[in-house]
């Protein structure tokens, strides 16, 4: 390593994404499932590759190899041939999820035995989370990367002796010594460095973007989506949220006037027309993001913001600029439908007076409603649960999403469960904790009842009791059916209701009416447990033709 390190110019970092996994079958390390189900474009490694290649003044360079993107080679096998060419001098792993892991052992392993040289660091939220189990578990790296990386990796290839950046921020040295190591403070204080991301860093045609959940996604080949984050912090401390861990309380806000040349090229040179803002607290500051969707509108393209928003901050202005900007679908972060849960265990912000008028503005803009819940929290009642199951009906959502509340590495809720003995040995290990089941052993929670709930409250609140059926928005109702066949083809219930949406929209749409009943009948035969979900909600499982057909024949008979 000593070669290396004595050279301080003209450094060359390859940034490797770890799989994450895209295809469920190359998992062979764990039975957690795929966290996503599409090609993501690595957003963070274009930031920080992108930053290095501007601000180094060409003295430096950085590539990025993706081992998520297809390939009839092994990871490792691709990795050997991007440091079998030499000119590498710094491998930096980009660890997003933890059940990334066992990927990083075995690889930084392969490298340090085949390339001893190379110095080796690894970065990412998951890596800002668990750098102390990592140090534990054993890993064949130099440091460990804390919260953001482009300041940290720049300042690492200009000194001269590598290896004496790890003794300052936001470096932690993969030794005993790292796991008290004081947690660092350095972030990127000028996002306007690193808002303009050069996509020509990677294959953009190898990426197979996803729109988030709702009735107006394109899905189709002219659908040209991308990522973009305009800012970074959030001053919230919600219990069950990682967030601060990886950019702290502070907010930080790239300039309007960039973020808008920046989307400009994007529609330039790759025909945007979707894109997806990933900020935390995009609405904090209410004259900014007002700004920018006015400013936004120019593009006539569809704007989401799929990790949610902060209701607080929508007046009439807002939701009209929205619209106006191209946001057809919102996403709440509202979290409970109990004020106690909301306050004294989330520790979440709310007016809960404000919610549904908030819903019913957005909704009265064209703006589909959608709003998150997080149940199972340690300390929520049964009877706060049904709080939440009436306050999602009597408020008219247009859909809403639940998920168990999970102990996510660098949340309170984490320490919490940790501290308590409310979580499994084996679920303290990182990338052990699968999102989709409930894993916390709280006193006084029966998970097989909590799960039961949240299935139950699933088909009432987005089928049974759906808002646009109940108000004859037979349309919209159909579309958004349709989008959970697009994703989940095996639904009953959404075959089910589309085909009553068909029957609400008139005779002409009776064959489509027709079609889903069928198919809702096969599914309901092929699964004595969804035939039982059935008969409780009341379907009519002997249902063949559209309710308006059947009425007929019966007048005639």
């Amino acid at each position: 390593m000593t070669d290396t390190c004595k050279r301080s110019r003209g450094r060359k970092l390859l940034l490797v994404v770890l799989p994450y996994i895209v295809d469920a079958k190359r998992n062979t390390d764990t039975k957690v499932k795929s966290v996503r189900s599409f090609l993501a474009f690595p957003y963070g490694v274009l930031t920080i590759a992108s930053h290095i290649r501007k601000a180094s003044n060409g003295l430096h360079d950085a590539e990025i190899l993706d081992l998520n993107i297809a390939s009839p080679l092994s990871e490792a096998e691709r990795l050997r041939q991007a440091l079998g060419q030499g000119s590498i001098d710094v491998v930096g792993f980009s660890m997003s999820y933890d059940i990334s892991f066992g990927w990083l052992k075995r690889l930084s392993e392969m490298v340090r035995a085949e390339f001893p040289l190379l110095v080796q660091v690894v970065g990412g939220p998951a890596v800002t989370t668990g750098y102390k189990d990592m140090i534990e578990e054993g890993v064949s790296l130099d440091a460990f990367c804390f919260s953001e990386g482009e300041a940290g990796l720049l300042k690492l290839l200009d000194t001269p002796d590598m290896l004496s950046a790890f003794e300052s921020d936001p470096w932690i040295r993969n030794a005993p010594e790292g796991l008290a190591r004081p947690r660092p403070h350095a972030v990127t204080e000028d996002l306007d460095r690193v808002i303009d991301v050069d996509y020509e860093l990677v294959d953009v045609p190898a990426y197979s973007m996803r729109e988030a959940f709702s009735p107006f996604v394109k899905y189709s080949s002219s659908s040209k989506q991308f990522f973009l984050v305009t800012s970074r912090g959030c001053p919230f401390k919600c219990n069950f949220c990682a967030e601060p861990s990886f950019h702290g309380a502070s907010m930080r806000y790239a300039s309007v006037d960039l973020i808008i040349d920046h989307v400009r090229k994007l529609v330039d040179n790759y025909g945007l027309n979707v894109l997806t803002i990933y900020d935390d607290q995009l609405l904090l500051n209410r004259d900014r993001a007002k700004d920018l969707f006015r400013k936004l509108a120019q593009f006539n393209i569809r704007v989401e913001m799929p990790n949610g928003v902060t209701m607080s901050y929508i007046d009439e202005e807002m939701a009209y600029l929205m619209r106006r900007a191209g946001v057809d679908t919102i996403f709440l972060a509202i979290e409970s439908g109990s004020k106690r849960v909301l306050k004294e265990i989330i520790f979440k912000p709310i007016a809960f007076s404000r919610i549904k008028p908030t819903v019913e503005l957005l909704q009265a803009n064209g703006i589909f409603t959608c709003a998150f819940f997080v149940i199972g929290l340690p300390g929520e009642t049964d009877a706060e649960r049904e709080e939440t199951r009436q306050f999602i009906l009597d408020t008219g959502f247009d859909w809403a999403f639940f998920n168990y509340a999970t102990p996510l590495r660098g949340s309170a809720l984490f320490e919490q469960c940790k501290r308590e003995g409310w979580l499994a040995p084996e679920h303290q290990r990182i990338g052990a904790i699968d999102m989709t089941d409930y894993v916390i052993n709280a006193p006084g929670i029966d998970k097989a009842a909590l799960k039961r709930f949240l299935f139950d409250l699933n088909l009432e609140a987005n089928f049974v009791k759906n808002r646009n059926m109940r108000e004859g928005n037979y349309e919209l109702a159909a579309t958004t059916f349709k989008e959970v066949i697009n994703r989940h083809e095996g639904q009953p219930f959404a075959h089910y209701f589309l085909a009553d949406a068909y029957t609400g929209m008139g005779l002409e749409h009776q064959r489509l009416a027709a079609a889903h009943y069928r198919r809702f009948r096969e599914l309901i035969e092929a699964d004595p447990e969804w035939a039982d979900h059935a008969e409780r909600y009341g379907l009519d499982i002997s249902r063949t033709l559209a309710r308006p057909v059947m009425e007929g024949i019966n007048a005639i008979a």
